[in-house]
């Protein structure tokens, strides 16, 4: 009996010793780190976010949405070629990610609608604006479109979740749903497996195909694994054909591009997709893969901001105007904003009456952990 107990006191005292070093190994993010952020924050209800706003003002504006773990910076050659054809465009780091704000919330649905809506509002910006939604982004700027069709003219996925997602694994998902057991699974094992994702190897990538920025800085810093794991457990990310369902019913112009060689969002979604949203324009990149949007930015962006250009009724009868000056890197956006920190009246903060998700949240295996977008 005494063995016993021995064993299990000491299985206690590693399980323990391991969750405070994990933990207390990240370093806080605070006004220090937060100073070499490249752009500005704005002030949301408790907490704040990062943002970049750039290209010139009176220009048609294009909200870019990012995934699950990588922060905005993955849609820099996106933005550069938005901004070349004569939009604004707006990037953010979600709560959670990059340099914004790591609040102990449920990341939930709610959430992220919350939140996009939140930094519209800190930002003044009311008029419809064009969207763009990365893989995780897709059933966020969906969701948000259908609850704030007033605020969207136009729906621009790239390999957007929330149909069929690879990995599903219903026991190891269930371990991590389950409390302090999940969270010594998520702290331990989950977040070295997306900090080691092939997805993030470039080698053999020119520099300019590859992500402008390093996906593993975010990781130093405190509340950013509780953000993914909290995502992790109450985002739905597959069986989503209600909402996109829900979408093509509020008649906002859509368009897709897939990747038929994607481990993640697998190339069956785009069948359902069409069959969920009949009217969009639907794209399928041969040999595309999860990364296409910068990987393979000389065929998306043409696509992109083609199809933009295309909807004229949105800005009138001529396409934008000219293209506005390049980012010069130094931490200032093109208009010369110099990090304001923008107060906005409070309103509800999100959770307060949280909705049960109607579709199971993200599953993964123990391999396929990383791909969970």
């Amino acid at each position: 009996m005494k063995w016993v107990l021995w064993c299990l006191g000491v299985l206690v005292f590693a399980f323990g010793a391991s969750w405070w070093w994990a933990g207390n190994s990240l370093k806080p993010l605070d006004e220090i780190e937060r100073a070499r952020a490249p752009g500005q924050f704005a002030q949301l209800p408790g907490a704040r976010i990062h943002y970049r706003l750039t290209g010139r003002e009176d220009a048609p504006l294009i909200v870019m949405v990012h995934g699950y773990s990588t922060p905005g910076f993955i849609f820099e050659q996106n933005a550069a070629a938005l901004r070349e054809a004569g939009f604004r465009v707006l990037q953010f780091d979600h709560l959670g990610r990059g340099w914004s704000d790591r609040p102990d919330s449920r990341y939930d649905a709610d959430f992220y609608d919350w939140e996009l809506l939140a930094l519209l509002d800190a930002l003044s910006i009311t008029e419809p604006a064009g969207f763009v939604g990365l893989s995780m982004g897709g059933p966020i700027v969906a969701e948000f479109a259908v609850r704030h069709p007033e605020r969207v003219a136009r729906v621009f996925l790239l390999v957007p979740a929330g149909l069929d997602i690879a990995g599903a694994d219903e026991t190891l998902a269930a371990l991590i749903r389950t409390p302090v057991i999940g969270d010594w699974i998520w702290r331990m094992v989950a977040l070295k497996t997306i900090a080691g994702d092939p997805q993030y190897d470039e080698t053999g990538l020119a520099p300019e195909d590859r992500l402008q920025g390093d996906v593993r800085e975010q990781m130093k810093y405190k509340g950013y694994g509780r953000a993914l794991l909290s995502t992790f457990r109450h985002f739905p990310m597959s069986a989503r054909e209600d909402t996109f369902r829900a979408l093509a019913a509020t008649g906002i112009p859509v368009a897709a591009v897939f990747g038929d060689q994607d481990p993640t969002v697998l190339v069956s979604s785009v069948e359902k997709f069409r069959a969920a949203v009949p009217q969009a324009a639907v794209h399928v990149l041969e040999g595309g893969d999860h990364g296409l949007n910068y990987k393979r930015h000389k065929d998306v962006n043409p696509v992109l901001t083609g199809w933009f250009e295309q909807q004229a009724g949105w800005f009138g009868d001529e396409a934008p105007a000219a293209a506005a000056p390049p980012d010069d890197g130094t931490g200032e956006d093109d208009m010369g904003f110099d990090q304001p920190l923008l107060e906005v009246t409070p309103q509800q903060s999100p959770n307060i009456h949280p909705r049960e998700p109607a579709v199971q949240p993200c599953r993964m295996s123990r391999i396929n952990i990383r791909r969970c977008l």
